[in-house]
């Protein structure tokens, strides 16, 4: 939820053995932590901080700021410049305390010896706190997080090494943590994790942490992810991994192929912008090294072939499912429900799909023949992982679709993980992430069919030409992009309303909830998806001229269905918005979004696309924030 980053340097920092050249030339651990929190921004914006190692006075100073980070570069760039080597950063997503400067990370121990970042909820905080303040440990916030600075405190007052502090404290903590901690006496940095992402660069002697790649690739494409319940102590250059019981394990070092320049906006006025002008290049990632055609054509199943190389279910593991469940929040729940379509459409399997925030609180039973999928782009999301941890209990199989490698979904995933390669998204708002994962799980769908060995008789199926259509995807997705003006000159009319509605039958239902949650995201108007065909059953009551009603429409047996829809809000005087893959023979539409035909399991993409941006241009409009929308952060790691 909230972003950390970290640096020291790979010696003991005394600056006064340097050279003034040297010291003139060396980058402030400051001025790198506070780039590192510029990339993380997304992740959390109501106060920001950095902790860091002064040279010449021998201790930590701190500096903290509510609001967003600009309000904390500010602070510096007014200061005098900074000489450290040792920094620890914070941005926060507000959990435990409002975010204010007091409540702002670092948070320090009464001696100001120890300072701590903390992304995560100490749920026994106040026992912990209780017990310490009867010690004679001072506290200065409400927050759960200043607990961690002084229990490590008490360990070292009672004895304990730096180290041994940080670790016995570990033990002690309930709930979900990923922290930093800077030791002013002896120079050096811890970093703990249980629950959130931590991620670390150990180039050229030194050390740099954050909460995931977005501020380490312009360091380093190889990158080492902390895994629960694991410790990393850095000092004099030496970087150690222990687990929390004091035993030393080893480092694995994962390869990331994100390009740094996706990172920043290239000419776009927002990251969301940018990202769903991406989408074509995105989707072609995500399928041109995963089908290739056998016969040298693309009439039938047949034809092709999928290749999911780190997937690893088997015949026995398909033929014994009698169910597939999918879990998953937010987007990541939607693409999950437009999966279960795809899967039940093409591979004849019945597929469950559950929030992970209701699951993991439901006495669902679990069969060790249940194949889970978990669907989450960061593969922290909290709820989704904890869903997936019940599965694990009950020996269910599990397989995930992540957009980021070595992240905590992959680690629960013996049946195997589907990477998006959407690169990094930057925007809160999921765009290409989403629609990516919408195709790895066509993809995987097709895979179980191969693995499966048979073609259901559903309706349409047995003759789509889908690798034709797949090919010509990215295409198909410019074509709308193309639109853009069209789609903002749309916008323009509808910006100021107060409501919106969002309708879909059959696999178009759940990109009309998708459609939906995006304009409540980024521009805060009340809106909400639904099912066409329940429409008459409740919603029909908001209608007048006052509602926009938006429906996706295909030229599918459904049609007629929905079009009786349309007559009937029309007939309550509702304006509607078509977006349809056809030209539907109806009067009085106030406007239509004509998107290219495709393959009905491929459709929820190219409908998806117009959706993003009339979001879009409607926040744009409206002048919100729209990388940063209020009270949002990209990656949900806490309940």
């Amino acid at each position: 939820m909230c972003g950390i980053m970290g640096f020291s340097r790979g010696f003991s920092g005394d600056l006064s053995r340097e050279s003034q050249e040297i010291r003139e030339s060396r980058e402030s651990s400051v001025d790198i932590v506070l780039n590192g929190l510029k990339n993380l921004e997304y992740r959390g914006y109501d106060s920001s901080g950095i902790a860091y190692y002064e040279e010449k006075e021998k201790k930590i100073k701190c500096i903290k700021k509510s609001g967003k980070l600009v309000n904390l570069s500010t602070e510096f760039s007014c200061a005098k410049p900074v000489k450290s080597n040792m920094a620890i950063g914070h941005i926060r997503w507000a959990t435990h305390g409002k975010p204010t400067d007091d409540n702002a990370h670092p948070h320090l121990d009464c001696t100001g010896n120890i300072a701590i970042v903390h992304n995560g909820i100490i749920e026994n905080y106040s026992v912990l706190k209780n017990r310490l303040i009867k010690k004679g440990h001072k506290f200065i916030t409400p927050t759960d997080s200043e607990v961690i600075a002084h229990l490590i405190e008490d360990y070292i007052n009672e004895g304990k090494s730096f180290y041994e502090a940080v670790r016995l404290s570990s033990l002690e903590f309930s709930g979900a943590f990923a922290v930093l901690v800077l030791n002013a006496p002896e120079k050096s940095i811890a970093a703990v994790k249980y629950g959130p992402p931590l991620v670390m660069v150990n180039k050229g002697g030194d050390i740099y942490f954050a909460s995931d790649v977005s501020p380490l690739i312009e360091y380093s494409d190889e990158v080492i992810y902390l895994k629960n319940s694991e410790i990393a102590y850095f000092h004099d250059g030496k970087l150690e991994l222990t687990n929390f019981k004091g035993k030393k394990i080893g480092k694995t070092v994962t390869k990331i192929d994100w390009d740094a320049s996706r990172s920043v906006k290239t000419g776009f006025s927002h990251f969301m912008q940018k990202e769903i002008f991406e989408q074509p290049s995105c989707l072609l990632d995500a399928f041109s090294s995963r089908i290739i055609s056998v016969n040298g054509s693309a009439h039938s199943f047949s034809d092709f072939k999928i290749l999911l190389e780190n997937v690893k279910l088997t015949k026995k593991d398909i033929i014994n499912a009698s169910r597939i469940v999918i879990t998953a929040c937010g987007s990541s729940y939607y693409a999950g429900l437009a999966i279960k379509y795809m899967t039940e459409t093409i591979c004849g399997i019945p597929v469950i799909v559950e929030y992970g925030s209701e699951f993991r609180y439901e006495n669902f039973p679990i069969s060790k023949d249940d194949i889970f999928i978990g669907i989450s782009q960061s593969g922290e999301t909290a709820d989704t992982n904890s869903a997936l941890e019940l599965a694990k209990t009950g020996h269910a199989g599990i397989l995930s679709i992540t957009n980021v490698p070595g992240s905590q979904i992959t680690t629960m995933s013996n049946k195997g993980v589907i990477y998006t390669h959407a690169g990094p998204e930057i925007g809160v708002a999921s765009t290409k992430a989403f629609t990516t994962q919408l195709l790895c799980g066509l993809l995987l769908a097709l895979h179980i069919r191969e693995i499966k060995g048979y073609i259901p008789a559903s309706e349409g199926i047995n003759g789509l030409n889908i690798f034709k259509d797949m090919v010509e995807l990215p295409k198909k997705v410019e074509q709308i992009l193309f639109m853009n003006e069209a789609v903002k000159e749309i916008a323009k009319k509808y910006y100021k309303n107060a409501n919106f509605l969002y309708l879909g039958r059959g696999i178009l239902y759940p990109i009309a909830l998708e459609g939906a949650l995006k304009l409540k995201e980024i521009s805060y108007i009340h809106a909400e998806g639904y099912p066409a065909g329940e429409m008459k059953h409740g919603p029909i009551a908001l209608v007048d001229e006052n509602m926009p009603v938006l429906f996706l429409l295909s030229n599918n047996t459904l049609a007629p269905k929905t079009i009786s829809n349309i007559e009937e809000i029309k007939a309550r005087g509702g304006r509607i918005i078509a977006v349809a893959d056809y030209e539907p023979e109806i009067e009085g539409l106030s406007d239509l979004i004509k998107i290219p035909e495709t393959s009905e399991v491929l459709s929820p993409i190219l409908y998806t696309i117009p959706l993003q941006l009339l979001a879009y241009h409607i926040a744009a409009l409206k002048g919100t924030d729209i990388d940063q929308p209020r009270n949002l952060a990209k990656s949900v790691t806490v309940e």
